[in-house]
């Protein structure tokens, strides 16, 4: 089980539309939403090994996003109507609100080798697919045409998205692991609603060592890595959602443990290092820091 709290993720754009009070889109004066996501996730793991060295593996995300969205940098030059417009834009967009729901469960066949390439080395690799239970949305572009409310975060693709992911592991040393983790979710289908997810692929590569005795437990290690993630572009209809895609590198700094039963505890501050976004992206988020606590039983 993994539990991560990400904080202020940046949605902030320029903006220069606004709804009159008959519903209507029209032109305003240049302005700016200013917008931020708090991101509380859970994510419930299960490996059930039906024959060695071949396992089935399970994961349930369970996800509540916190969105904050203001208008700031007004243009001096707007009426007071201008800036209600502004407000209703503001609403039907992305308003101040909790969204919370299960994200698309993945199922995943999984192999594994023990003493890889070396002693006391380790590999795994796993394919499988989403299974689409998280929440989507209608094509939100085509609702903010009309001056209707729409949303663009959705929790789930609508779709089967195929998976793969692999995790190594090699001693460095006396008391030191080197890892090198990756994983890709590649869409290929569009769900009825006319959406076709971005594909991402994820990935790091991590040094363990061991720091000994820390305050009750025995075995303490501190944790280096490194994390890079890609995010395509998705879309509705065939053209693309320009809230989309985006490629961040990030800094995982923590440390992890077992305690009297065995049971392992990892907990990591990850540190965005370099965002980039398309040029013509609106709203994509930017990651922002995130705490993430992971269990194994």
């Amino acid at each position: 089980m993994s539990i991560s709290r990400g904080f202020d993720f940046d949605g902030s754009h320029f903006e220069n539309k606004g709804i009159d009070a008959n519903g209507n889109v029209i032109n305003v004066p240049d302005h700016y939403h200013d917008v931020s996501l708090y991101i509380f996730r859970v994510v419930f793991q299960v490996d059930y090994t039906f024959e060695e060295p071949w396992a089935i593996r399970t994961r349930l995300p369970i996800e509540q996003r916190s969105r904050f969205a203001e208008i700031n940098n007004v243009d001096s030059s707007a009426t007071a109507e201008e800036l209600e417009a502004m407000e209703r834009n503001l609403e039907i967009h992305h308003p101040t609100e909790i969204l919370s729901g299960f994200g698309d469960m993945e199922l995943l066949l999984s192999w594994h080798a023990h003493d890889f390439g070396t002693e006391g080395g380790s590999l795994a690799i796993a394919a499988g697919s989403t299974l689409p239970t998280g929440r989507t949305e209608e094509d939100p572009y085509a609702l903010g045409e009309v001056g209707s409310k729409h949303e663009h975060i959705q929790f789930g693709t609508g779709t089967f998205d195929p998976l793969i992911e692999f995790n190594y592991g090699r001693p460095v040393g006396d008391d030191g692991i080197l890892s090198l983790f990756g994983q890709g979710r590649f869409p290929i289908a569009e769900s009825d609603k006319g959406f076709k997810g971005s594909a991402l692929v994820q990935g790091g590569m991590g040094y363990i060592k061991g720091l000994g005795e820390f305050g009750p437990w025995d075995d303490v290690n501190g944790v280096l890595g490194l994390f890079y993630q890609n995010q395509g572009r998705a879309k509705w209809d065939g053209v693309v959602d320009l809230n989309t895609g985006f490629e961040s590198y990030s800094l995982q700094l923590g440390f992890s443990w077992r305690d009297e039963s065995m049971t392992s505890w990892n907990l990591s501050l990850v540190l965005p290092i370099k965002i980039e976004t398309p040029d013509e992206s609106r709203d994509t988020y930017d990651p922002g820091p995130l705490i993430n606590l992971a269990i194994g039983f």
